[in-house]
């Protein structure tokens, strides 16, 4: 793990907890590490679930630290009901405290509340969400990047941006970023959107949370990656499988994995640690 990332990861005894959310995280070719990410086990009355975010910086971390630190702050949640509305006045909240700096950041949350067979997923920028839901089919979010994304490069022209070689610029051709939407990026003023797409899937056996990092950051070959990622998905893995992936394929930016898996695999470690836990209640 590489010094700069910022490990959030809030609930109890995870070494004597089947593994349902998994963690990995490499800072590849890169000088520095701009990846941050947050996860949280979530149990109240009705509610019960995981929260899963990735925040990929550019321009310096200071954005996707600061979103890292704050998540668990003013996520709160009593009511499944109201779980995409939550997650819009989460971004609300964020960009709202990060639009005046000139660091920016993606953002990708899923929302998986266990006890209502549903996932809720928050994207701002190109940092994928993939869900494998019981059919065996494999969603995908949208991706907000001018280079890859034609209807948002269109939008991002209509608003003043001027593209060119794979990025949006602003007119003077100062400041320019492949994203469409993001926090931060205050020189980029109104050219970039920082409202989310929102929406839910329905009965998720697995999921993937990633910075683009572990697929493709130049946006040219996403979709030839698929493929191997949905064989992984199918074989239940964990967040270090799609990392070893990446890295076979050589890594040039960090690429950072939380996945999520409702069939969580027990090894035999975990069986030990288990009943030893248990042994350690029992005997206080």
């Amino acid at each position: 793990m590489a010094e700069a990332v910022q490990v959030l990861n809030q609930f109890p005894d995870i070494n004597f907890m089947a593994k349902s959310v998994t963690c990995s995280s490499i800072q590849g070719l890169r000088e520095y590490q701009e990846d941050y990410y947050f996860f949280s086990r979530i149990e109240e009355p009705g509610v019960s679930g995981w929260l899963l975010a990735i925040m990929d910086g550019h321009r310096g971390k200071e954005v996707a630290e600061f979103c890292a630190k704050e998540i668990g702050r003013i996520f709160k949640i009593s009511d499944a009901g109201e779980a995409e509305e939550i997650l819009c006045r989460l971004v609300a909240e964020l960009n709202s405290k990060t639009v005046s700096l000139s660091a920016g950041s993606t953002l990708s949350i899923a929302l998986i509340l266990e006890n209502q067979k549903k996932v809720f997923i928050a994207v701002l920028g190109d940092s994928p969400v993939l869900v494998l839901d019981k059919n065996k089919e494999l969603h995908i979010s949208p991706e907000h990047n001018v280079r890859s994304n034609a209807k948002e490069r269109a939008l991002v022209e209509k608003r003043g941006g001027v593209y060119l070689d794979g990025y949006v610029y602003t007119p003077d051709g100062e400041h320019g970023l492949q994203l469409s939407r993001a926090f931060g990026d205050a020189n980029l003023g109104e050219i970039i959107s920082r409202e989310p797409d929102i929406y839910t899937v329905s009965d998720p056996e697995w999921v993937l949370v990633a910075s683009d990092g572990v697929f493709d950051p130049g946006h040219e070959h996403f979709f030839e990656f698929l493929e191997g990622v949905k064989h992984l998905a199918l074989r239940n893995c964990e967040a270090e499988d799609i990392i070893v992936c990446a890295e076979q394929r050589g890594l040039k930016d960090n690429a950072t994995a939380l996945v999520w898996r409702s069939r969580p695999k027990w090894n035999l470690i975990d069986k030990v640690l288990r009943f030893l836990q248990k042994l350690l209640k029992a005997v206080w």
